[in-house]
């Protein structure tokens, strides 16, 4: 984390420090120092006032030697060539890079905050997505057991009513059956009755025809 901070600072320093060139130039009082605007191009002309380091200075002309510059509060004098700059002083650029940079950390910081909380939030719909995938396995497989059963239950049904049926009819036949021999057995006993009461009556003629002759025969003699 700390060496790509370091890193982006850099860049952005190294960015921010190249020359660039401007229709209006503008230069600036080099490092950590004042220097003297003057009336004119000369060490012994008049001081107009003091430029601190970092001041933004307007040129108007360009010599050799010395420039005649504007400074932001509209005063024009004199400064020596060597002691300004186009480019803006590092320590400038150093304090507006690090603001950009505490800026930009700040944004990283809420970013991976977001980033933190999708994480965890996604970590957290993976393990839900997890348990309704085994859930969905769970009620997968109950339902296929269900359906096996249901599959078993209808048969067993069919069996049962074909069963039911099968002994409906073999209590069908078999009271028919008991009707039959029972009307049988009723023939059987009529058949014993008529049978023995013809058996009776046929030996009460004989005896009666026996007697009739033996009483002929006895009178006879």
């Amino acid at each position: 984390m700390k060496s790509l901070k370091v890193g982006f600072l850099m860049v952005l320093i190294g960015l921010l420090i190249l020359p660039a060139a401007s229709v209006a130039e503008t230069v600036y009082v080099s490092e950590d120092f004042e220097i003297t605007m003057r009336t004119g191009p000369g060490s012994d002309r008049k001081i107009i006032s003091l430029v601190q380091s970092g001041k933004a200075l307007e040129i108007l002309e360009k010599g050799n030697e010395w420039s005649m510059v504007r400074d932001p509060n509209g005063k024009e004098g004199w400064v020596l060539n060597r002691y300004i700059t186009p480019n803006q002083p590092c320590a400038m650029v150093l304090g507006r890079v690090r603001q950009d940079f505490d800026v930009l950390s700040a944004k990283y910081e809420d970013l991976k905050d977001n980033f933190d909380q999708l994480n965890a939030q996604k970590k957290a719909t993976d393990a839900d997505l997890s348990q309704n995938q085994k859930d969905r396995d769970e009620l997968s497989t109950a339902y296929e057991t269900l359906k096996k059963e249901a599959a078993d239950f209808l048969q067993l049904k069919q069996r049962h009513k074909q069963v039911s049926a099968d002994l409906e009819a073999e209590k069908t036949l078999s009271a028919k059956l008991d009707e039959e021999n029972m009307q049988l057995k009723r023939s059987r006993i009529i058949q014993w009755v008529l049978t023995g009461g013809g058996i009776m009556l046929v030996g009460f003629f004989i005896g009666l025809f026996s007697s009739s002759r033996r009483k002929s025969r006895s009178s006879l003699y």
